[in-house]
Formats: C-alpha cells, sequence, structure tokens
C-alpha cells in the first residue's frame, strides 16, 4: 500500500513540474526573454535530472579539459570544471538529503595527510608566491574527489557514469583521429596528433593519459557483457581509443596500456575471456604509426625528449631538499640552480615530468611515503572489495584498478599530479569499492520522492574492521 502510494505521489510530482516548465518556457518564448528561458531550462535540468548524471558529464569532459579554457590563461576556468563544480553541489545537496552520503573514509584520509604535508611546505619553498598559487587547484580537486567518494552510488549508476566516460573517450579519440587524418597536428609539427580547437591544443601525451580510463573501462564493460551486440559495439570502442592513444605518439601512454593488460591477466588469469580484448588491442599494434615507431627507437638517443636530463638535474637537487622539500611547486623553481648536473642541457625550468621526482623533491621524504600511502590505501581497499564482489561489478572494479596502475606509470613519465585526469581515476575505484551489491532504488530530485530505508552492503572501512 505504501509503495502504491508513493509510486501515485513520485508521478503526480512528476507532471505537475513537467507542466509548470511547459508553461514557463511558453511565456518566456512569447515574451522573447531568452535569458530567463536559459536560466528556467537549466533549473529544470538540475531539477528533474539524477544528480549522478552531472558526475557522468564531468567525466565525459575530462579529456577535453585543455580545450574547453572559458577564459584566457594557463589557469583560466574551463568548461569542465564548471561542470564539476555544478556535479559537487548537486551530489552533496541531493545525497545528503537521500540519506546516502558517507563518511570519509581511510583513503581519503590519506589523502588529506598528504595534501595537509603540502600545504605546510608553502611555510618554507623557495618561491613562496608559486605554492600559494598552486593551493586553489590543489584544494578544489581534493574537495570534489571527497563528495563523490563520500556519495552512496548504487551499482546501476555506477554503470552509467563509466558508460559516460567510454563515450567521452570515443569522441574525443575520434575527433583527433579526423584531425589527424586531415594534416591537424599538435604545433604543426612532429606528425603527433592530439585535440586541436583553433589556437587551443591539448598536450598529446597528457590528452593520452586521459584516455586510459575510458579505454580501461571499455575492457571491463566488454569482460561483464552477456550479449554478442554489446561485445560488439564495444570492441569497436576499444579500435577507437586506442587509435587515438597511437597517433598522439605518446610513449608513456604505450607502456601504460601494457601494464593495464598485465593487470587484468594478473586478476583474472589466462582465459579465453580476457584473450579476446587483449588480442584484439595487441593487433591494433599493426596500425601503429611510423612516427611512433620511430619515437620509440630514438628513446635512447633523445634521452626521453630530455627527460632523462632532467631527472638527473632534480635527484641532484633531491640531495639538497631531501628532509623537507624545496616547497609546493617549485620544482621549476630550484631547477636552474642545478642544470650543471645533467649530462645535456635540457633547458630552463623544465617541470619534473615525474610525480614521483616531483613530489620527493618538493615535499621531502615526508611527503613521498604519504603519497606511498595513499596508492597503497586505495589499491587495498579495492583488493577487499574485489574479493566480495562478482560479474560485471567485478570487471569494473578491475577496469578501475588497472586505470589508477596505468595512469601510475604514465605519471613517471609527466607532471599528472593537479589534472583532472589523475583524480577522476582515483575517485571511481573509491566508487566502485564502496558501491553496494545490491541495488539502490533509482531518485532523482524532483521526479521521485525521498525513500527512507536504503539496501546498503558494507562500506571499505566496516570491511576492514571486520577482517580485523
Amino acid at each position: 500500500m505504501y509503495l502504491a502510494e508513493t509510486s501515485l505521489l513520485r508521478k503526480l510530482l512528476f507532471a505537475v513540474a513537467l507542466m509548470l516548465i511547459a508553461t514557463a518556457t511558453g511565456w518566456l518564448v512569447a515574451k522573447g526573454a531568452w535569458l530567463p528561458l536559459a536560466g528556467v531550462l537549466g533549473l529544470a535540468l538540475l531539477a528533474l535530472w539524477p544528480a549522478y548524471l552531472w558526475l557522468g558529464v564531468f567525466v565525459f569532459l575530462v579529456p577535453f579539459d585543455d580545450v574547453l579554457a572559458l577564459q584566457s590563461g594557463a589557469s583560466g576556468l574551463t568548461l569542465t570544471s564548471l561542470i564539476g563544480l555544478v556535479a559537487l553541489f548537486i551530489l552533496f545537496g541531493s545525497f545528503l538529503a537521500l540519506r546516502r552520503f558517507r563518511y570519509p573514509f581511510s583513503p581519503a584520509i590519506a589523502w588529506f595527510a598528504f595534501l595537509s604535508w603540502e600545504t605546510c611546505t608553502v611555510l618554507w619553498s623557495v618561491d613562496r608566491e608559486v605554492a600559494i598559487g598552486r593551493l586553489p587547484t590543489m584544494l578544489s580537486l581534493f574537495v570534489f574527489y571527497l563528495v563523490v567518494t563520500c556519495c552512496h552510488f548504487s551499482e546501476k549508476e555506477v554503470s552509467r557514469v563509466a558508460r559516460f566516460a567510454i563515450f567521452g573517450g570515443c569522441v574525443a579519440a575520434a575527433i583527433t583521429l579526423i584531425e589527424f587524418r586531415s594534416g591537424i597536428f599538435y604545433h604543426n609539427m612532429n606528425l603527433r596528433g592530439s585535440l586541436v580547437f583553433g589556437d587551443r591544443q591539448a598536450d598529446p601525451n597528457i590528452f593520452a593519459a586521459s584516455l586510459l580510463l575510458p579505454l580501461s573501462l571499455v575492457v571491463g564493460e566488454f569482460l561483464g557483457s552477456a550479449k554478442l551486440q554489446g561485445k560488439l559495439l564495444l570492441s569497436f570502442c576499444a579500435l577507437l581509443i586506442v587509435s587515438g592513444i597511437f597517433v598522439t605518439g605518446s610513449r608513456g601512454a604505450l607502456l601504460a596500456i601494457a601494464v593495464m593488460l598485465l593487470i587484468y591477466l594478473r586478476k583474472l588469469g589466462i582465459n579465453w575471456r580476457v584473450l579476446a580484448p587483449l588480442t584484439l588491442m595487441g593487433g591494433a599494434l599493426m596500425f601503429v604509426p611510423a612516427f611512433l615507431v620511430q619515437r620509440l627507437e630514438q628513446s635512447e638517443t633523445t634521452g626521453g625528449a630530455g627527460r632523462l636530463y632532467i631527472w638527473q638535474t632534480g635527484v641532484a637537487a633531491l640531495k639538497d631538499y631531501f628532509l623537507a622539500g624545496a616547497g609546493l611547486d617549485n620544482f621549476t623553481v630550484i631547477y636552474n640552480d642545478y642544470s650543471a648536473h645533467a649530462l645535456h642541457f635540457a633547458g630552463l625550468s623544465r617541470p619534473a615530468h615525474n610525480i614521483f621526482l616531483q613530489i620527493a623533491v618538493e615535499s621531502g621524504v615526508l611527503g613521498f611515503l604519504l603519497f606511498v600511502f595513499v596508492i597503497v590505501s586505495h589499491l587495498r581497499c579495492a583488493s577487499l572489495r574485489d574479493a566480495l564482489s562478482s560479474g560485471p561489478e567485478r570487471f569494473r572494479l578491475i577496469a578501475c584498478e588497472a586505470a589508477v596502475c596505468g595512469v601510475l606509470v604514465a605519471s613517471f613519465f609527466l607532471g599528472l599530479l593537479w589534472t583532472k585526469a589523475f583524480w577522476i581515476v582515483w575517485a571511481l575505484l573509491m566508487v566502485c569499492s564502496r558501491a553496494p551489491r545490491v541495488e539502490l532504488l533509482p531518485i532523482a530530485p524532483l521526479s521521485r520522492e525521498v525513500a527512507d530505508v536504503f539496501e546498503t552492503s558494507q562500506s571499505c572501512d566496516e570491511l576492514v574492521n571486520s577482517q580485523a
């Protein structure tokens, strides 16, 4: 009886909301009030669209982040940041009202400890203004991660967010391939493909790293799909994303893909279900562009585009900043003082191109150990959940684990630490680690009423305590 009355109430509320929106829209169109009309439609979308889909839109836009700037300048606002802010408030408000908001858990506490130490290094940083300038980005990324991982998503909601990520990776890869075939290259040289929108160009290496999560999720969905049509569609998506990564010419991303495949083999063993997507992706190597092969052959002679010499400089600086570090985001500040220690000159004020070396130099040994603790706590939490999951849920969790390992490998050659592509893989790994094994009642803010009772599984922390 209660369920029937609740269902009727939902339908009535939904019908009334649609009538009000339609009436307001017609009146504003008749008046020609286009700005208020945009506001009404925006509020309607916020109210009627399920909250978790805003996270999906954010994940969809992550590969496009570098070319969606709304303001000029390296630190200008991007459309991805704006959508992320909207998703942040909607997720927090909706899930808190629906009693689907949990307390922070151990990996979040590990991140908090690491970032707290990073903030403390501002006090003795070589260039305090540079360090302070990094704090807003650091804080916003952590707050977004914290809110997303404290939300209690259902398995179906997680699946739909994963599909948004896959779709975003496919669209980004398709645009890159079309531009590559049309002769549009990154900075019009080196035959390297990337997203190019006018004068806005995404760094090929960072763009390739942002496609690792969609690629891994494709493999996970392929393994969990029971229909032939779904497997064929996902196979096409995998080929599309892999091809998009290949044309970027990123050697680090290529190594990251190999590591991701090894994670799948380690977790699932050798069987036809695993070998099918691996064979498909291995076959794509036949279509690797010739310039990528040349870049691989020239890695030794060029020192990895100068990275080897930058690392030599970083190791020399580490000897002096081993204990307390040079300060947040100060690697480029102190680089020039130690550039003479490299075998070859690699330029001035160069970034570390390696987040592990960057953290060690900027934060010292304590900061480095805290970052290692962050990695271990996430993987341990995922492993505990892996032992209790099965089917598509487990494959999706393994996909996120593989994506985390792949991004860490890519981070060995890139400065990904303060990018959205880096943080979103950790957030989705924890979302999959905490998703319930039974479905929650799907709820949208206005189209469905709040339910008081939710079937939930044990959280990651509860699992740890129960085993202890």
